[in-house]
């Protein structure tokens, strides 16, 4: 989930990006061991980026449904970067994705050498589900994110990792967006169960509450996994759009290669899917998940999940006094 902690990457970090408007002008603030810190023409591209979340921001919803999403200004080493790991995650996808990631990911059918514009792909995501995809500037609060799924809208970003570490990023970028959900969500099934969080989200008044499920859409919606012919393949966009994270979690922690920038343990524990577990298992952000909830088949995710949170909060929920 978008939310104010997460995190999703080869090496992942807690984000440290922030966009900030000073003066009438919008920038992005960046931490000291950001890989983009000393890079001017970075930074440039960052604040035009954000400003065009700004804006978009400021528009009603009848705006936002007609107006197409400005380009956002890449350049010819962030297009190269795109393309490197566009080169090295496509076979990594044949071994350890979902059938439903790979059907999907061939209609959407990414570019390999340029980063696509957030227009162009959601027009496409949009013929197959319904569902858009509309920019963002940095992290946003849970409530905020799940608002919009229950509208049909994905909250993305447009920004893409620094080209010194192409492999690398301290904040959830274009590439988690686009690699990572936008397959997924060309899923009917998948799709649904973003609108079911989000409408969920919308009944849940607490904080508390507001974590829990939080929680679950971690475990299910970014980090989820099931068994194909009794293998274990990803299905969270987390996963899906990290090379390293897929290898990791595919293969028990043998697959990642235990390299100089390998953040994980390497042992890895495969839990039963349960969702008043996961509603209170803390997770970090800044490694390889070591605990991952595998489901015996993508339908049976579909069918349980979908279950679980219609009920969520309602006369129908068991747990209703701590969902609300």
């Amino acid at each position: 989930m978008h939310g104010p902690t997460e995190g999703v990457s080869e090496e992942t970090d807690e984000a440290n990006s922030a966009v900030k408007i000073v003066g009438g002008n919008v920038f992005v603030e960046l931490d000291p061991d950001h890989p983009g810190f000393k890079d001017e023409g970075y930074r440039s591209r960052r604040n035009e980026i954000a400003k065009i979340a700004m804006e978009w921001n400021d528009m009603s919803m009848e705006e936002r449904r007609n107006t197409k999403i400005p380009h956002a200004p890449y350049s010819e080493d962030e297009d190269a970067v795109w393309a490197a790991i566009m080169e090295r995650i496509a076979p990594v996808h044949e071994n350890y994705a979902c059938k439903q990631y790979l059907d999907n990911a061939k209609k959407l059918g990414l570019p390999n050498d340029r980063i696509p514009q957030l227009q162009e792909v959601s027009e496409t995501l949009q013929h197959m589900t319904g569902f858009r995809q509309e920019p963002v500037g940095g992290l946003v609060h849970p409530k905020t994110f799940h608002t919009a799924l229950a509208n049909k809208v994905f909250l993305s970003t447009q920004y893409i990792r620094h080209s010194s570490r192409p492999f690398y990023t301290p904040e959830p970028d274009v590439v988690h967006e686009l690699v990572g959900h936008t397959a997924m969500l060309g899923v009917p099934e998948w799709a649904e169960l973003n609108i079911l969080f989000g409408e969920a989200d919308m009944r849940t008044k607490s904080e508390a509450a507001i974590t829990r499920l939080g929680s679950i859409y971690w475990y299910v919606l970014e980090f989820g996994a099931c068994r194909e012919k009794g293998i274990i393949k990803s299905v969270g966009p987390g996963l899906l759009s990290s090379f390293g994270e897929m290898e990791h979690a595919c293969t028990g922690g043998e697959g990642c290669g235990n390299n100089e920038a390998c953040v994980c343990d390497p042992k890895i524990q495969y839990l039963t899917p349960n969702f008043e577990e996961m509603e209170t298992r803390p997770y970090d952000v800044t490694k390889y998940q070591p605990v991952l909830y595998v489901w015996d088949s993508f339908e049976e995710m579909y069918e349980n999940t979908k279950d679980f949170i219609t009920k969520w909060g309602t006369e129908k929920d068991p747990r209703k006094e701590v969902h609300q």
